[in-house]
Order: C-alpha cells, then structure tokens, then sequence
C-alpha cells in the first residue's frame, strides 16, 4: 500500500530501518528516588527558557541533567524558576535567588528582569546540588500526589511511579495511568 506524503515537502533521510537488529524496548527510564543528586545546568538557555508568571515576573526553565552519584544523564523536566519575590524568615527570597546560589553565584544582582535573565544564562553547564520529590499532577481534575514515600510500595522497598487516575479513563474505559515526575523541591546552596 502507497500513501501520498508529498504535501509534507521534503523530508530528510534516514539510515535503513533494520528492525532484526533493533534492541528491545526495556519500557520507560526507571524515575530515580527522591533524594539529594548533583546536577548539571544546561549547556545554553535559548530565549524561549525564559517567560512570565502570571504575576508577571521573570521565570526560566533550568532542566538540570543529573551527574550523580546515580541515575546520571536523567533530566529534571520543568524545572522553572520564578523571580516572583516571597518572604522567609523576614528576608524577601525568590526561586530564581535560590537557583543561583546553588550554582555558586554571589553578591548583588540588580533587580531589572534582564540583569537576572543574564545571571541565569551564565549558569550553563554549572554543576550544583539539589533535593528532589516525585510529583503528579492530573492536569483534567488539578489532583496531585507529592512525595514518594506517598506513592504504592513496589514490595521491594521501593515505590511505584506509576497510578491509575481515579476519574479518568482510557478508550477502553480503563483507568489512564498517571506517571509520577522528579521535581526539584529544593536548591542545595552552593
């Protein structure tokens, strides 16, 4: 059977598909653990992994890749950062404050949005210390579960990253499943 894929224009390329040779799919990367990890910043922050909160305050995407001491080369997906100002402890904080304190930044950053933009961009590749969590969050109904310890037990000491959702169903009236993310629930000071 022929399928007409010429308004795609022209597409590039690939090697030969040579399905005999192909490993077999082990299923999705294992989540690692909540836990402490070292990771790496990106190597570059396109304009587009910056934006505006709602609040209308800076915000990055900072995607750490871990480094160690397990689970190396995972990404930690969504990371985003704010600039939205907060207080602790009598002292007016931001994410965005915390994200470059990890990465070994110091000193006095102006506050014009640009001036920090520039602070993240000269993180690239930074290697620092975070905390992590597992996280879901169903989109359909804003139910979240946080917190591995939260999660069912895999009956090996572990947890399961992997719940059906209580409301939401596939085709075939099945459950959909809701996989947990790794999130940074906080940045380690340099």
């Amino acid at each position: 059977m022929m399928v007409d894929i010429s308004s795609l224009g022209n597409l590039n390329p690939t090697e030969p598909l040579d399905l005999d040779i192909y490993p077999d799919d082990t299923g999705p990367s294992t989540l690692p653990p909540a836990g402490r990890y070292t990771v790496r910043a990106p190597e570059s922050f396109p304009s587009d992994a910056f934006g505006a909160t709602k609040a209308g305050f800076l915000s990055a995407q900072v995607d750490p890749t871990i480094v160690g001491p397990t689970h190396e080369n995972f990404v930690i997906r969504f990371t985003r950062v704010s600039a939205k100002p907060f207080k602790r402890r009598g002292v007016t904080v931001s994410q965005l404050g915390y994200y470059l304190r990890a990465t070994g930044r110091k000193g006095l950053i102006p506050s014009d949005p640009q001036s920090q933009a520039d602070a993240v961009a000269e993180t690239t590749n930074r290697v620092y210390q975070v905390d992590t969590d597992w996280r879901i969050y169903e989109k359909a109904t804003g139910w979240t579960l946080e917190g591995m310890k939260n999660f069912p037990s895999d009956g090996q000491g572990g947890h399961v990253p992997v719940i059906p959702s209580q409301t939401e169903k596939n085709e075939d009236g099945t459950p959909l499943m809701l996989r947990a993310n790794l999130v940074v629930v906080r940045f380690v000071e340099a």
